[in-house]
């Protein structure tokens, strides 16, 4: 038995519960021959005429961190983002320690929030025959999203309102939103291999998703103007956050509470829904004229061409301990007390600071992350490829902050596969980011660990407090398919007929 990279996918979520969406999934691995179950997730045609016989994901999990996470490694948690519907317990600290994806760069700026977490619990996927292949699996994701939030805000979410890291600012604001969704999924996937001939192959293939346990919360509004200030009276590190004609809504569709696997599952206290993925690979040309008979497995196209879309679908929030409060504020001001509370109990918290004199229920629908993923993949020389990707919105802008999206993104990866081993080093340049993020991923054997952004982690200047990378690692073991038995299979009969012959 051989053993195979598992790649992580995953994406945490983080930050005051405000930031973010989703990025792209598992940078390097998503694009690999031998990504197998995990490319799969992005594309699941691959599935059809799959080099594996089987493959079997034991765990994989990945996050969005900075480089604040290593200063306090043993007192944060990397699966933060999980936590979030289920504890309150010193949330804020540990999403300090997470980050986000996309940043412009400078204090002034008002880039989006982008973070998204995933853990993949044992999954499988095998093949039947030459040309049909299953997949099998379960994932917990988590997602904040946010739009128009000032840099100087993030910064002193970060940096705490009672130390002299965080600078006195103003500015105006305008209109903004928050959002922070986790849900898990159990998926069924197929693909099936139309043509296998040795210059041309095509495959396409499906996903089937039922979405359940999930919960959300949010936080839309606007405010004029804001200024982050010294106490009067105050030590001299202690400052505050004032808001001008603050306009407010807020709500969750479960309060916040312990796991219990029956509650997880049920439909009235937590959102449940489908979702779907379709997807179709061309490669064209055969490059190595022996790989056959020289029990190369290694793929010999010349240029592959790939496109799926992921999450269609939808999440259906129907719980009768939903709740939604609105209201105005003229002048208020926030302290660092109320802002750990923001930070640890989210759209709970916030209804306990600001009750608001409107309250309803929440019902209603949110847009799974629609993403359009395009790839073209030329191998230069036996193993080595160059990648261009592109990773979009699919349809129409969000109409509420639930609808989940992905941030836009142009994905260049130089890389090197075989077996046993990957190394690859994707420069994303992303929508809403001022500089090219350069990740890297290394897998030998049955184990992997990437990040999608190495410079996130090195910057340490205040101004990038809040930019990060997202690190992955996991382990999968596998068996490929027996090409030698094949070999012989199409042989003897020749060889029978010459030894005849003689």
């Amino acid at each position: 038995m051989k053993f195979s990279h598992s790649p992580l996918l995953a994406l945490l979520t983080l930050l005051l519960n405000i930031s973010v969406s989703q990025a792209q999934q598992v940078p390097g691995l998503s694009l690999s021959n031998y990504g197998g179950l995990y490319r799969a997730t992005q594309n699941p045609s691959v599935l059809g005429g799959s080099r594996y016989k089987w493959q079997v994901n034991l765990v994989t999990a990945g996050s969005t961190i900075n480089n604040r996470y290593f200063i306090f490694f043993g007192r944060n948690s990397y699966l933060y983002p999980l936590l979030v519907p289920h504890s309150t317990h010193e949330l804020y600290g540990r999403s300090r320690t997470m980050g986000s994806i996309t940043a412009a760069g400078t204090p002034t700026a008002y880039s989006p929030l982008h973070v998204a977490s995933e853990v993949r619990w044992p999954s499988v996927m095998f093949s039947v025959g030459k040309n049909h292949g299953f997949a099998f699996q379960v994932r917990s994701r988590g997602f904040v999203q946010g739009n128009n939030i000032p840099q100087a805000i993030r910064t002193m979410y970060y940096r705490r309102l009672d130390t002299p890291a965080t600078p006195t600012a103003s500015g105006t604001w305008g209109d903004f939103d928050l959002s922070q969704q986790n849900f898990s999924e159990a998926s069924a996937s197929y693909g099936l291999q139309l043509i296998n001939l040795r210059a041309h192959k095509l495959k396409v293939g499906g996903t089937l998703k039922r979405v359940f346990g999930a919960r959300a919360g949010y936080l839309q509004g606007s405010v004029d103007a804001y200024e982050i200030r010294q106490v009067d009276g105050g030590d001299a590190d202690e400052k505050e956050l004032v808001l001008n004609n603050f306009s407010y809504e807020s709500g969750y569709t479960q309060p916040n509470q312990s796991w219990r696997l029956g509650d997880v599952l049920n439909g009235t206290k937590y959102g449940t829904g489908w979702g779907y993925d379709l997807g179709a690979t061309y490669e064209l040309g055969s490059h190595w004229g022996r790989l056959e008979e020289d029990d190369d497995a290694r793929p010999g196209y010349l240029i592959r061409f790939s496109a799926s879309i992921t999450d269609l679908g939808s999440i259906h929030y129907q719980s009768p301990d939903s709740r939604v409060v609105s209201g105005n504020e003229i002048r208020t001001v926030i302290d660092q007390q109320q802002l750990e509370t923001l930070g640890n109990e989210g759209a709970d918290g916030f209804a306990s600071i600001f009750p608001g004199p409107t309250e309803t229920i929440l019902k209603q629908d949110a847009h799974l992350p629609t993403t359009l993923h395009w790839d073209v993949d030329v191998q230069l020389v036996k193993s080595f490829y160059i990648n261009v990707a592109k990773v979009q919105r699919y349809g129409d802008a969000p109409q509420s902050p639930l609808d989940l999206t992905q941030p836009d993104a142009l994905i260049i990866t130089p890389r090197f596969e075989n077996e046993d081993s990957d190394f690859s080093l994707p420069l994303t340049f992303m929508k809403g980011n001022k500089y090219v993020s350069m990740g890297a991923l290394a897998r030998f054997g049955p184990f992997h660990l990437g990040f999608s952004n190495l410079n996130g982690l090195l910057n340490r200047k205040d101004q990038d407090a809040t930019r990060a990378t997202f690190m992955y690692m996991g382990f999968s073991v596998w068996k490929f398919k027996d090409r030698k038995l094949g070999i012989k299979k199409r042989w003897q009969p020749f060889e029978g007929r010459q030894r005849n012959n003689e």
